[in-house]
């Protein structure tokens, strides 16, 4: 059967049947990271429309079917009734508390987790443990992302000053929000305790749900809002302030073909196409295991997840795509899931993924030339830059593709006034900006620790995301730096490569492959070294 070709060892729990939603504990499953299956055996994915809502509007043409109970539960249909208002009422906001993460440990590892715990102790703490991440096994391959944390009750930025280390925030859902939603169309409403269920009365239709916060992610204040349309089932329930969350319940095939054209352009090689899928798929249920547990859903909506726009964003060739790699995804030779991240351009030169997010190396994730010959310059440095960034388009992936105009390679002249517009909004005490220098390069090139020089003071910066949007939204921090004017310049002139951090596939290179011929396992082989595709379901 198609529901049991994936099995799930989920909490060593089964799958979850259709009517799960209707048990005494409405909100449980909205909070769990167990997958739940379609009929047709996909995973089913709980991706945040919008947060911090007050109310939210939702239609359908032929009416909407509101389920208290959810899936398998009691219906309210009205005829006529094709639209209706949410709200809440005599509402709580949850509890929620944060510990700092000092260790993380593997899930087999009594032995070191114990001994994690006495240290703790023994430096005065009362430490905590959480288990994150999923557990599944299908076709003899186990996938097991879980990881053990070791949480203290202190803050995490001063924990991990004294003590030398790494630390990170975990938050804990003590206690959820509580409230009753009210769902109005016309004169008639229909009330439930913190959950109401949304699916369209008539079959292929999909839910429209107005004002939603476009650009910033669905939980972050923004001014920009448009009317979007969903595949499957919208639940509005409860967020953490007791305001209102809307969420669309899809099926992975629905969702990721909303998401590989939002990732790569569909004019794409089908080669490209694929690999760009079984990528996001890969990302897409490696991030399920690692979802905060304080919401209510498996995925935000917004770019620190995967892009998701919903309905109508889907393109023939990128669905194609999606279809021809049901259920494949990337692994490690060694087992597990890989981290398959992925930028739009590498520039011609990958990048370490510590360099760009610390922790630990990711042996399949190592910066190396993007060279069609396997050849070239091995680390970019402040040395051999300028004749990095003078090479020959053809001889990288990302280079000779058809989609590499401005992403390749790049310039960006910033006048003195405008930089010190932009380096006192952080900054205010610097003075006027004297003098930019990279500190420290990863081996892409890639700035890791940049040195601003005003004629007050000097800071220095680090991390990849924070230098580029201080430099008012850089492409890249793959750039060499030239100053016109002298002791007191007149701009600061960037000479780059690349669109993003660099890290996985680059995706203009994998482009690049697929019009070389290159298969969609060629591609994804290159890219990351010591994996290999599997069909999982």
């Amino acid at each position: 059967m198609a529901r049991t070709a994936f099995a799930i060892l989920i909490a060593l729990a089964a799958p979850a049947l259709a009517d799960e939603t209707s048990t005494g504990d409405k909100l449980r499953i909205l909070y769990s990271s167990r997958f739940n299956f379609t009929d047709d055996g996909l995973p089913l994915i709980t991706v945040e429309i919008m947060g911090g809502q007050k109310e939210i509007h939702l239609s359908a043409p032929g009416g909407l079917v509101v389920r208290p109970d959810g899936a398998g539960g009691s219906a309210t249909t009205l005829d006529g009734a094709s639209a209706w208002t949410v709200r809440a009422t005599d509402t709580a906001p949850a509890e929620i508390k944060e510990w700092s993460v000092v260790e993380s440990l593997g899930p087999d590892d009594q032995t070191g987790v114990a001994q994690a715990i006495d240290r703790w102790k023994q430096r005065g703490f009362d430490p905590r443990t959480f288990e994150v991440g999923t557990l599944f096994g299908t076709g003899g391959e186990t996938i097991d992302t879980r990881e053990i944390l070791i949480g203290v009750d202190a803050k995490a930025a001063v924990t991990a000053k004294r003590y030398g280390i790494t630390a990170r925030v975990h938050r804990e859902l003590v206690k959820r929000p509580a409230g009753t939603v009210v769902a109005v169309s016309g004169g008639a409403n229909v009330s439930n305790p913190s959950v109401l269920w949304f699916e369209p009365a008539k079959a292929g239709e999909t839910i429209t749900v107005e004002n939603v916060p476009v650009g910033t992610g669905g939980s972050q204040l923004t001014t920009t809002t448009e009317t979007r349309k969903y595949w499957g089932r919208v639940y509005v329930t409860l967020d953490q302030d007791g305001s209102l969350v809307a969420v669309n319940a899809v099926s992975e095939d629905k969702l990721l073909a909303g998401l590989v054209p939002a990732e790569m352009m569909p004019s794409a090689p089908d080669a490209a196409l694929e690999a760009q899928a079984i990528a996001a798929r890969t990302e897409l249920l490696a991030k399920l295991g690692k979802r905060d547990p304080t919401d209510p859903f498996l995925l935000c909506s917004s770019q620190q997840c995967q892009v998701y726009a919903g309905a109508g964003h889907e393109d023939k060739r990128s669905t194609k795509a999606v279809a021809a790699t049901r259920g494949v995804v990337l692994l490690r030779d060694g087992g597990g899931l890989a981290d398959a991240r992925y930028s739009a351009s590498c520039g011609g030169h990958g990048e370490d993924n510590e360099a760009i997010w610390g922790g630990d190396p990711d042996p399949s994730l190592r910066g190396r030339p993007d060279s069609t010959d396997g050849e070239g310059i091995s680390r970019v440095t402040d040395d051999n830059i300028d004749t990095f960034l003078s090479a020959d388009p053809g001889e990288s992936w990302c280079g000779r593709a058809k989609g590499a105009k401005g992403r390749f390679r790049w310039t960006e002249r910033i006048e003195t006034a405008q930089m010190d517009k932009l380096i006192s909004a952080e900054f205010p005490k610097l003075g006027h900006v004297r003098g930019l220098e990279a500190l420290a390069r990863g081996r892409s090139g890639r700035v890791q620790k940049l040195e601003i020089r005003g004629d007050k003071d000097a800071v220095v910066v680090e991390g990849d995301l924070h230098i580029r949007r201080l430099l008012g939204g850089l492409k890249s921090t793959l750039f060499a730096i030239t100053t016109e004017g002298g002791d007191k310049p007149t701009a600061f002139v960037f000479r780059g490569a690349g669109f993003g951090h660099g890290v996985g596939m680059c995706q203009v290179g994998a482009i690049g492959m697929a019009e070389a011929g290159k298969s969609r396992d060629q591609i994804l082989g290159h890219y990351y070294p010591g994996t290999h595709v599997h069909r999982l379901y």
